[in-house]
């Protein structure tokens, strides 16, 4: 008998706990148990509807993740899945939920506010239109190498083909994208002063990259112009190129008509389902890991802390195989918690647990009876698109698009509308904006308006991303600060701009998460620390004798998305608990970088 157990029902929990059980592998008397510290699935996706006490009539609005990138030759009539987030496909076609996939719509021309100027993407020809003082090596650089518009978007795209040229987004790219994270090196083309020929650009980081090509300027335009900071902080300037060569491409996005929750409250039925044939198994919420220790066998106990009426109740598993679906942050909570008798608490754990630099991310979310960025007391609308189905027609009021850029700390705008599931929805409202999406330092920005008067809990005991969003009242500090910049970023009074008829905040950089999402840390070998850590026995300390693997997007090829939790614990399954893959007939594909043989 063989016990399973799973900590963490976010995307790869729930995508190892599916594949185990239905993979018809399992012995009798195997178990299959996932354990879950909030009350909900899914981790970091987050589709949350607004309750009738708001006027949410069936509103929605996606709190965490909220699209993912499709074949779109492929995805919808049956044939194998190329391109995009293949894992991701696959999944939703084995839950049955197709014919819920729907596009992501952006706007048709993006709307920018930078340093107090308003201009829309198509207008930006030349460097001149653009309120920034850039130097004649940025100049030279960008109009000789970026596509038009002169976007941040198509300058990064510019600045990864320059550094990796003839790479590109197509899956068929991934192996020679893993070498390049390894060898990839500085060439005649892009050398400098500071990182002349032969410089390994694994060692570089991104934004001492971008001041050396682009000078102190174009740096702050491309910080300021791509709307996520996380793009251009100093992580590893090789999974940078990657990750910004897309920029400028149109990749197709699609979305789940309803949430992308959907997929993952899908994936918990079935689990729940399957897990009846194997007594014992089952998903557990309310569970908090709070340390491991290992005994003189092959197995590792887990202790686990639930709310129990009279206070904690303690709860030890013993796991043959354990998988540990959390990101950075959550190991080191259990590392700190569990002492330095513990395996992540080893310096060479830590040493590949660091690799990864946490995101922090926040997201706000107004509601209104209004849409009033349609209105004419908008100057400068967003071009939005209407989402009715080919042929047919809705009001402007219930358009959708973004995102809208700003340097103001609001830096990311989107109009979702009234996005009621089967919609667009009733013309009258209500409507959901998500007024506010940026990380990193502009995070803390809001971080400070999330409390009103003085603190009830020590900041470091917060765990508001496993509450769900916190509502706060609409005449808040963060209200009337959100109001203001919306208005700045419209061209309006901000007396024009209606009150909101509620207002809801998530912060994912708060504990048990740490962040939104992840990057790689530079001066690393991104391909051994993403092979290594997720098999810490086998792959580190070179021992079989214990099952405990590492999972999830936070150490993947696919930081920032739900493919890459999907890739590592797929990973994971095929090489050390020998399933077979989860879809036979797929066409070759990379899951994770592997380090060479040693």
């Amino acid at each position: 008998m063989a016990n399973h157990i799973i900590v963490g029902a976010g995307a790869s929990g729930l995508y190892t706990a599916y594949r185990l059980l239905k993979s018809g592998t399992l012995a009798q008397g195997d178990t299959v148990q996932l354990y879950e510290w909030s009350e909900r699935p899914g981790g970091r996706i987050f589709t949350y509807t607004f309750p009738d006490t708001v006027g949410g009539n069936g509103l929605y609005c996606e709190f965490g993740g909220m699209r993912f990138a499709v074949d779109p030759k492929n995805f919808k009539n049956g044939n194998p899945i190329v391109e995009g987030h293949v894992l991701v496909q696959y999944m939703i076609r084995a839950m049955g939920l197709t014919a819920k996939v729907v596009d992501f719509d952006m706007s048709s021309d993006r709307l920018y506010y930078l340093r107090g100027h308003h201009l829309y993407e198509s207008s930006i020809q030349t460097l001149d239109e653009l309120p920034y003082r850039f130097d004649q090596r940025a100049i030279s650089y960008i109009e000789a190498n970026s596509a038009q518009p002169l976007t941040a978007d198509n300058i990064l795209g510019a600045v990864a083909t320059s550094f990796a040229p003839g790479l590109g987004q197509a899956n068929g790219l991934r192996p020679k994208w893993c070498q390049y994270y390894a060898l990839g090196k500085v060439g005649t083309k892009t050398a400098t002063r500071a990182f002349p020929v032969g410089t390994l650009v694994s060692g570089m980081g991104y934004w001492n990259l971008l001041y050396d090509q682009l000078g102190d300027e174009g740096f702050d335009y491309v910080a300021d112009a791509t709307g996520y900071e996380s793009n251009v902080i100093n992580w590893n300037a090789a999974d940078a190129m990657q990750a910004n060569n897309d920029y400028g491409s149109g990749s197709s996005y699609m979305r789940l008509d309803g949430g992308y929750s959907l997929l993952f409250e899908a994936m918990a039925e079935q689990i729940a389902t399957l897990a009846q044939a194997y007594p014992g198994s089952g998903i557990f919420y309310g569970h908090q890991l709070v340390s491991t220790s290992e005994d003189g066998a092959n197995t590792t106990t887990c202790h686990f802390v639930t709310s129990g009426n009279v206070g904690p109740i303690t709860t030890e598993v013993t796991a043959d195989y354990l998988y540990l679906a959390m990101p950075r942050r959550a190991l080191e909570l259990v590392a700190d918690a569990t002492g330095e008798r513990s395996l992540l608490s080893q310096p060479e754990m830590k040493y590949f647990i660091e690799s990864s630099i946490d995101q922090p991310a926040i997201k706000v979310v107004l509601l209104f009876d209004q849409a009033w960025w349609t209105s004419p007391d908008c100057k400068f609308p967003p071009k939005l698109v209407d989402p009715a189905p080919a042929g047919g027609s809705s009001p402007p009021a219930q358009w959708v698009g973004g995102a809208t850029i700003t340097d103001l700390p609001l830096r990311m705008i989107y109009y979702f509308g009234n996005n009621i599931p089967g919609g667009p929805g009733t013309q009258n409202g209500p409507y959901v904006i998500l007024a506010s999406y940026d990380d990193m330092n502009y995070a803390e920005f809001w971080n400070e308006l999330e409390t009103q008067g003085d603190l009830t809990l020590a900041p470091s005991l917060r765990r508001q991303p496993l509450n769900g969003p916190t509502a706060l009242p609409t005449d808040s500090a963060m209200a009337n600060i959100l109001l203001d910049q919306l208005a700045a970023v419209h061209g309006m009074a901000v007396e024009d701009i209606p009150a909101p008829t509620a207002l809801y905040y998530q912060d994912w950089g708060q504990d048990p998460f740490g962040a939104g999402y992840h990057g790689w840390a530079a001066h690393y070998n991104i391909c051994e620390v993403m092979d290594k850590i997720r098999a810490p026995y086998q792959r580190i300390y070179k021992t079989s004798q214990r099952n405990v693997f590492i999972i999830g997007s936070c150490y993947s090829f696919d930081q920032a998305w739900v493919e890459g939790a999907f890739c590592t614990a797929e990973s994971v399954l095929q090489d050390f608990v020998h399933l077979p893959a989860f879809v036979q007939d797929m066409p070759p594909y990379t899951l994770i970088c592997k380090a060479p043989a040693d």
